[in-house]
């Protein structure tokens, strides 16, 4: 992706990618984690969560910083470096709302022409996996190398 996009450490021990979301009002500590939830078939999860001044995390947050396409853009360059250790890996995606899963369909959607040179893009609906298409709703997304 061409946009730009925040600065981030890797959390060591885990597969983790930590940055700040930076406006004019607040700064929001965010995480992006990849989690393996399905070992057999290397299926990891995806979470972008806010961390709050206690150090607690949640999807369920919202932020309103007004960097939604930079953000996105991290999301998208912690994929790339996930999948430069993980090439065989499936990364599995879902909003933790619904309105967070048209987000995150809306930015595959205008990135795809891009995106897809490297990457494979399918999405479910209900229990029906297809490859991914602009003109469907979809209830989560998987990802994978090409």
């Amino acid at each position: 992706m061409n946009e730009e996009s925040y600065q981030f450490n890797r959390v060591e021990d885990r597969i983790i990618f930590e940055f700040d979301s930076i406006s004019e009002e607040k700064t929001i500590r965010k995480l992006i984690e990849f989690r393996l939830i399905n070992k057999d078939i290397s299926l990891y999860n995806l979470a972008l969560v806010d961390v709050d001044a206690d150090g607690l995390a949640s999807d369920l947050s919202i932020s309103n910083n007004k960097d939604m396409p930079k953000v996105l853009s991290t999301v998208f360059r912690s994929i790339v470096i996930f999948f430069d250790k993980n090439p065989h890996s499936k990364i599995f995606i879902q909003g933790s709302t619904k309105s967070r899963t048209r987000l995150y369909q809306m930015a595959i959607t205008k990135y795809l022409r891009e995106l897809e040179q490297k990457f494979q893009f399918f999405g479910f609906i209900g229990d029906e996996l297809e490859h991914f298409d602009k003109g469907k709703n979809f209830d989560s997304f998987i990802i994978t190398l090409k």
